[in-house]
């Protein structure tokens, strides 16, 4: 597996010098052409990677410090505009914002609130007023707009969400924190991002108010690992070995990224990680030989490297649906257990990918069994990871986004709608 970079190339890669732009200019005529703005965790950077390597001029570009708060999130990005000195920082977003249509054809952000280029011009309130006037300014130069989401507040609105997750909210930290969280504020969002995107992948949420309409594209899109950073053999660094005290020890893993956050402590427990600890705890007592592997805040970069030692993952057992700690355990071949709702409200058709979905399906009141289960069938562990592994790289791998994309890229630039796009799941769908 090979390993990760997380340097950042010349800004000036972004120049305006006109000899250059007119080149830029034939180039585009003839191939796709993509930027994806401000970083996604790491799923820009790979899946730009990978469109390149099926001709596409794409890059992720990013105006974050490398050190900033974020980046424990991050494994770097094409081109980083950032630098402490806000004239030339201004400098550079001006030359980025006037280049962009002269050399791509789509813009492709990420992040509730950053419709804008400059930082000082995203969204803060919970009305998401600010006038996106560099957006416009890429539409109106016919540049199109795609965008991912970021979670349950993207679009959604709390009640809405509560109902469908059967009252999950009552354990998130966030819940009446009306400036992260609430009606208005998320739909709010909702209204904005659909008034100016083209493209809005949804990646899985449930079809509930913004995240289902006629510019959404519901299956993964955008949200992926690199199958070979994230691969069953990674060679473990000397500092992460040596997880397992005993060949006979049942290593199950749980993690939380933001566990000493504040916006993220006090007494809910989203993820349920009470739950698997006293199961885990439970297990251990009538003489199982299993251990909990309970990680937080370690980089995204590195976490792998423990990920890949355990025998069982435990993902989340209240949302619903999986996220980047799901993708990335079962793109290791770990067998995965979390909380996972099919269906979708109002009668609307299961996704394709959740209906292949091989999580195993529990909540806090059952994960004590469903644990057990596995703890027993070391052959069943083993059939789970595998077929993990076989969804993760058919669905989340980024050559397998990159195709999808190219699909949904081309069925929007003919102007069709994105909510009447294909699945587009394998080459033979795109033929």
């Amino acid at each position: 597996a090979r390993s990760i970079s997380t340097s950042t190339r010349n800004p000036d890669v972004m120049t305006t010098d006109p000899e250059i732009y007119r080149k830029e200019v034939v180039q585009s005529a003839s191939k796709r052409s993509v930027v994806f703005l401000h970083n996604s965790y790491y799923h820009f950077l790979y899946l730009s990677e990978a469109l390149r390597k099926r001709g596409w001029d794409a890059i992720s570009v990013s105006l974050e410090a490398t050190d900033g708060n974020n980046a424990f999130f991050y494994h770097g990005e094409d081109v980083n505009l950032y630098t402490p000195d806000r004239q030339i920082f201004q400098d550079r977003i001006a030359r980025f914002v006037a280049g962009v249509p002269r050399r791509f054809r789509m813009v492709h952000f990420a992040g509730d609130g950053m419709m804008a280029v400059d930082p000082r011009n995203q969204d803060a309130g919970p009305r998401r007023e600010v006038i996106p006037w560099e957006f416009l300014e890429w539409k109106r130069a016919g540049v199109k707009i795609g965008y991912s989401v970021s979670g349950c507040t993207d679009g959604i609105s709390s009640d809405s969400f509560y109902e469908w997750s059967l009252h999950s909210c009552d354990k998130c930290s966030l819940r009446q924190r009306a400036e992260i969280c609430s009606p208005m504020r998320n739909l709010a969002w909702g209204h904005k991002r659909e008034m100016v995107c083209d493209l809005i992948a949804t990646e899985m949420l449930p079809a509930l108010d913004y995240s289902f309409g006629p510019r959404c594209y519901r299956e993964p899109l955008t949200m992926g690992c690199d199958a070979s950073v994230w691969h069953p053999e990674l060679d473990i660094p000397e500092k992460y070995r040596g997880v397992r005290k005993g060949s006979d020890e049942i290593l199950i893993y749980h993690g939380v990224g933001n566990y000493f956050d504040p916006h993220y402590g006090g007494a809910r427990d989203y993820k349920g990680t009470r739950a698997v600890k006293a199961a885990v705890d439970k297990l251990a007592a009538e003489g199982w030989p299993v251990r909990l592997l309970f990680v937080h805040d370690v980089p995204s970069s590195e976490v792998r490297y423990i990920q890949v030692q355990a025998d069982i993952v435990v993902d989340q057992l209240n949302f619903g649906r999986y996220g980047a700690n799901g993708r990335e355990c079962m793109m290791l071949g770990r067998p995965v257990v979390g909380r996972i709702i099919r269906s979708e409200p109002q009668g609307v058709p299961m996704l394709q990918s959740l209906g292949e979905c091989p999580i195993v399906d529990a909540t806090e009141d059952s994960i004590e069994v469903v644990l057990r289960d596995l703890v027993m069938n070391p052959a069943k562990r083993l059939a789970l990871g595998q077929a993990c592994r076989e969804y993760a790289v058919k669905w989340h791998s980024s050559d397998a986004l990159a195709e999808r994309y190219e699909a949904v890229y081309d069925w929007i630039m003919e102007g069709k709608t994105p909510a009447d796009a294909p699945v587009f799941s394998t080459t033979a769908d795109m033929q």
